[in-house]
């Protein structure tokens, strides 16, 4: 039996709330950010903006400079999860089965409840429908029969586009598709792809399967391949499904361009402070500490590092991840993640010591739980606060385990069916 997946992308979700909220702001160049400071990026363009060139997770200046009547609202991310949490429940209302991809993005498996709303085709409809009474919003959808063919169904009709490819309709109605509409070809391999004289879905279609694993890998080489016979993933683990951590992280762009090394091991001793906390707080402990840096001409270095112990210690991820970078320029953006993580591991010491500092840290915890962030925090972090912080990112970074976090208490469709 074919299965029935659909992909629901919300457009230009951040900017169109903030559009849709402000009617002086419809059709108008907008971008979503945190202001117009010297180091602030887009997390969202409206399609106006998009027009000149803008794009998410460019420089605010850099965009300023391709729309000089650029319009920058200071984003709410509260805004956007109320209202994307609206949507998934709406979606909930026609399968149990939403995958959510990203706060503004969801897969739906309406392979078994499809005909009790007249169709596919219908059932998109109606979602469409009610989005944009109760919220003035568009979305694009995809219908088709794995994840990866559901999604560039989505993405060959922006804004507001409903597009459905069958089995029988693949490769042929897709075959001049550039290949990098594929979700999972980045820029680096679709580069490598030209190369080999591969540009379009038709010509990975066609392509050695054997001479794609001698390029890529036995691993990478084999799912290309797998991507130009057009299968994928069919599975949607639902909303409530549980998945353990990979990596957890934060980041923070400066506010302004430094190369002082005292004020960005201040900015990576407070990150690696917020890493610490959340790894207590879920139960984790990683062992591969990996550092990062943004310079000014928006380059990015990072590096990582295994370690023997199992650590979630604030301090101990900063002094990994400070000997892990080399500061020669003047740097915007910071980060710190740890993965490699083990769950509920908390073997106890026979070091006095470490025992110690593992009552200190929860004692810690316990009162920043209660009054807030950093009301008890490290001397050596009280003059790097994060100035101007408004947590705003591309919409497709926002952090998936918070935003499903979120969705917790959204009833499954099954449990409200009368038997």
């Amino acid at each position: 039996m074919e299965k029935t997946i659909l992909h629901l992308d919300m457009n230009s979700f951040f900017a169109s709330v903030e559009q849709a909220a402000n009617p002086n702001l419809l059709g108008k160049p907008i971008a979503v950010g945190g202001g117009i400071k010297k180091g602030s990026v887009v997390a969202a363009c409206s399609i106006e903006a998009k027009a000149f060139g803008v794009k998410n997770a460019m420089s605010t200046w850099k965009a300023r400079k391709l729309c000089p009547h650029l319009i920058v609202v200071i984003g709410d991310m509260t805004k956007y999860i109320y209202i994307s949490k609206i949507i998934t429940k709406m979606m909930v209302d026609y399968t149990d089965l939403v995958e959510v991809f990203s706060i503004d993005e969801a897969f739906m498996d309406i392979t078994k409840t499809q005909d009790r709303f007249g169709g596919a085709i219908e059932l998109a409809k109606d979602i469409k429908r009610r989005i944009k009474e109760r919220f003035k919003l568009t979305c694009s959808i995809g219908i088709g029969p794995n994840k990866l063919i559901a999604k560039l169904a989505g993405e060959l009709q922006k804004p507001d586009g409903l597009v459905v490819l069958r089995e029988k309709d693949l490769p042929t109605k897709i075959k001049d598709v550039q290949v990098k509409e594929l979700c999972g070809v980045g820029r680096k391999t679709e580069e490598y792809l030209r190369l080999l004289g591969v540009r379009t879905i038709g010509n990975l279609n066609s392509y050695p399967r054997e001479k794609l694993v001698k390029s890529f890998g036995m691993a990478y080489g084999e799912q290309l391949w797998q991507m130009g016979q057009c299968h994928g993933a069919s599975e949607v683990r639902p909303y409530f499904y549980e998945t353990q951590a990979k990596s957890i992280g934060h980041s923070y762009t400066l506010p302004k361009l430094t190369s002082n090394t005292e004020e960005i091991n201040g900015y990576l001793l407070r990150l690696s402070e917020q890493v610490g906390r959340r790894l207590r707080r879920e139960n984790y402990k990683g062992n591969v500490v990996c550092a990062s840096i943004g310079t000014g001409d928006d380059k990015t270095s990072s590096h990582q590092k295994k370690i023997k112990d199992f650590i979630n210690d604030g301090y101990q991820i900063f002094k990994v991840a400070k000997s892990l970078l080399a500061i020669t320029n003047k740097i915007r953006f910071v980060s710190v993640s740890v993965s490699g993580l083990l769950h509920q591991l908390d073997q106890i010491s026979l070091f006095s010591h470490v025992e110690n500092q593992k009552k200190v840290l929860a004692a810690v915890d316990k009162v920043n739980d209660r009054f807030g962030e950093f009301t008890i925090e490290r001397a050596a972090i009280m003059s790097t606060g994060l100035q101007g912080k408004t947590g705003m990112v591309p919409p497709k970074l926002y952090g998936l385990r918070n935003f499903k976090m979120e969705l917790r208490g959204i009833e499954p469709l099954t449990s409200r069916m009368q038997i």
